[in-house]
């Protein structure tokens, strides 16, 4: 027989025994997902090389390229990059103005705009009609391809100002568009970098790696007695293998394409939308990278099947464990269970001793080395918890006859190991998930503060940042007297010395002052802050450095020497009650030339600031909850492979009971009820190691719903994991023969 037909027969007879052993079913379904989280986190860095390798070129494509790096070119446009904000979200915006007709155009337009008219990207286009300000740019006269976007999901303008917009010193000279030397604009800004995103996808590859290891070796036991029977026939390494690759080819090679799968269906689109990220993924961008997606399912595919024989045991030798070892790891878990509650303690209050103005980063270092070395020994608390009431069931159910928790409970008190490496997953990914809830919650002091700020004041003060140099006294006076009805402007001057004792100054006529409830002095007085109304604190305290004093003056908000202008202008209603924002931002951007005078709310800047960060906290969410998932799945598995090994032990008990519901109760005890009381350990020890880094005053805190949901879904788990490992052990035990010596 040819060496050939023999490995092929060897194929063969693995992908029978496979389909045969009562556990195959079960170590099918975990090497099929394994291979297909593997191929589905290798595509998905196919992807993220191929969306910012196309953000990348066309963003260069179209970047502005200023005379002053270019002076020996003729200038074509003049131009100014600006921004604006749509849905609590900042976006670019090019204002431009053409110096004569066949002024090259933009990637990605047809014509140029004239003036007070816009071409803007499909995405802003709806975010803007979705607001009720269609026409806040200008007139619409067009929208930008995907040739000149970033990705299809990019909020991107190009404006041709008005005439009232357009100030010529403000603007500056450009030659052309292209990478070389220009300066680029839009999502480029705001996107976290490529390799952020790729260390963020270890949150499913490292996970994928794992259920691959779990699924190399479930039902490792009767693999091995045929491994050992193929060494003693005279059959090498090669055979083995055969042997083991028929078994596992085909659900790793069926996993491997339904990860890549997704990939494929983007490229055959012009672009999708992912769930509740909600980032557009351009499938040209994709299909540019086809190779890397089919190269990620070989990959997936191949370091499964290579996991499974590499992790294979050669067979051929006793595989019973020495005495001395079991006995040293049984230790092992004792003090690793001992050691969980110190390491609890030492990492809540242990780097609250350093100082955090000093040790900031060693308190940080500290505390995650303590969060790990937790995760590390949880289980093995647990564990031990579990064996002793092991113990006390095993006792307890002689009164009721219970054979199946009679064997789990002496079971779980004769191999803790085995309950730490049940309880495992779920300890971790209770863990993990609180700690990745708070990563994503922190929204910082300032950006708090600025909330704060909102909650108390509304829409009641709106702040003027005022470019002086820019703008006639004319301009900016007759921009206020078209102000809405009951509107008050003062103005704030910086701390100037002695005259206002090093305070900052307000200004303005007696009826403003008298409104929120200031002194009305020709002379230069000094108030608190506190005796003020909120409205003009807050406007204080967001604009200028104050201690809780400010100089007071009754004076004309404008003086008639834009050079001795403030740059800072405050507007408050006078009653209080929230002034129409959209139109006083309205006001000032199409009747004053562009980003001369910028309005926007107290703190907005750092709330702006912060939602772009809490939307880059969302991807970490977004991959690591598929992520906790794969890990769930893993230890899932693990432990049916677990209990059907116990399963084939109690083949003979329920031939002697005749009783079939032994495996419900077997389950229950040694799957269900590990589960669950990790489950509601973990919800307590996340709990605690979260209160560190709770700040209620930065409003950082660990989410209940979170917790809740969790939990829930751990559990659900749990529930389904008993029954499942149950009905496997009954479809296993069938097959169950008694045999003599």
């Amino acid at each position: 027989m040819s060496g050939t037909s023999l490995s092929a027969q060897l194929l063969r007879m693995g992908w029978a025994a496979g389909r045969r052993t009562g556990d195959g079913a079960v170590r099918a379904v975990a090497l099929l997902l394994a291979a297909a989280s593997l191929a589905l986190g290798l595509s998905a860095v196919a992807a993220v090389c191929a969306a910012y390798d196309g953000m990348e070129r066309r963003t260069g494509e179209r970047a502005l390229q200023f005379q002053d790096a270019f002076p020996d070119r003729p200038a074509v446009a003049l131009a100014r990059s600006d921004f604006d904000e749509v849905e609590g979200r900042q976006y670019s915006l090019v204002y431009l103005r053409p110096l004569s007709t066949d002024t090259p155009l933009p990637p990605g337009i047809d014509r140029w705009p004239a003036p007070g008219q816009a071409v803007l990207s499909p995405q802003l286009d709806q975010a803007l009609r979705a607001e009720g300000a269609p026409s806040r740019l200008g007139r619409v006269v067009g929208f930008i391809h995907q040739s000149g976007l970033a990705g299809p999901g990019e909020r991107y303008a190009y404006v041709n100002p008005t005439d009232k917009q357009f100030d010529k010193a403000g603007f500056s000279r450009v030659v052309g568009f292209g990478k070389e030397r220009g300066l680029p604009a839009g999502d480029v800004l705001f996107v976290s970098g490529r390799g952020k995103l790729l260390t963020a996808l270890y949150l499913i590859l490292l996970p994928a790696g794992v259920l691959a290891v779990v699924a190399a070796r479930m039902g490792s036991a009767g693999r091995d007695k045929r491994t050992a029977l193929i060494s003693a026939l005279g059959g090498g390494s090669r055979h083995r293998l055969a042997l083991t690759l028929g078994e596992s080819a085909v659900p790793v090679l069926a996993g491997a394409v339904l990860g890549a799968l997704p990939a494929f269906l983007v490229m055959t689109t012009d672009h999708v939308r992912l769930p509740w990220i909600g980032y557009w993924l351009s499938g040209a961008d994709l299909r540019h990278w086809w190779w890397g997606a089919a190269l990620a399912g070989c990959v997936g595919a191949i370091g499964t099947l290579v996991l499974v024989g590499v992790m294979h045991r050669p067979g051929g030798r006793g595989g019973t464990r020495p005495v001395q070892l079991s006995a040293r790891r049984g230790r092992a878990i004792r003090w690793a269970a001992l050691a969980c509650p110190l390491l609890i303690f030492a990492t809540v209050r242990g780097p609250a001793l350093l100082d955090p103005a000093q040790y900031a980063d060693l308190r940080m270092k500290l505390y995650n080395a303590g969060v790990v070395a937790v995760m590390a020994t949880f289980p093995c608390a647990v564990a031990l918890g579990a064996g002793a009431a092991g113990s006390r069931i095993a006792d307890s159910v002689r009164r009721t006859g219970s054979s199946g928790a009679l064997v789990s409970g002496r079971r779980m008190a004769a191999h803790p190991g085995v309950t730490a490496r049940l309880v495992a997953g779920v300890g971790i990914a209770m863990v993990l998930v609180s700690q990745v809830q708070l990563k994503t919650s922190q929204f910082g002091a300032s950006a708090q503060a600025a909330q704060e700020t909102a909650r108390r004041i509304g829409h009641s003060v709106v702040l003027l940042q005022v470019d002086p140099s820019r703008l006639s006294p004319n301009q900016l006076a007759g921009a206020l007297r078209r102000l809405p009805e009951n509107t008050e402007s003062f103005a704030l001057y910086p701390p100037t010395g002695p005259a206002s004792d090093g305070l900052p100054r307000v200004q303005a006529p007696c009826p403003a002052l008298r409104s929120v409830k200031l002194p009305c002095s020709r002379q230069v007085t000094t108030t608190g802050t506190a005796l003020a109304t909120p409205r003009i604190a807050e406007a204080v305290r967001w604009s200028l450095p104050t201690d809780e004093r400010i100089a007071v003056q009754e004076g004309d908000v404008l003086p008639g020497d834009m050079k001795k202008a403030p740059s800072n202008l405050v507007l408050t209603s006078s009653d209080g009650r929230d002034m129409d924002y959209d139109q006083i931002k309205r006001l000032f951007r199409d009747d004053l030339p562009v980003a001369a005078v910028t309005a926007e709310l107290p703190g907005e800047g750092w709330l702006v600031g912060a939602r772009n960060g809490a939307a880059h906290g969302r991807w970490v969410t977004f991959l690591g909850v598929p992520g906790l998932l794969i890990v769930a799945v893993a230890a899932t598995l693990g432990n049916l492979a677990e209990f059907l090994r116990l399963s084939l032990l109690l083949a003979p008990l329920s031939v002697l009971t005749g009783r079939r519901r032994i495996y419900y109760s077997a389950s229950a005890w040694a799957l269900l009820a590990p589960l669950l009381a990790a489950t509601a350990a973990g919800v307590v020890v996340a709990a605690w190691l979260a209160t560190p880094q709770e700040s209620p005053v930065d409003g950082i805190g660990l989410s209940g719903g979170t917790l809740s949901v969790t939990a829930g879904a751990l559990a659900v788990l749990a529930v389904l994991t008993w029954w499942w490992g149950a009905r496997a052990a009954l479809r296993q035990t069938a097959q169950w023969r008694p045999y003599g010596d």
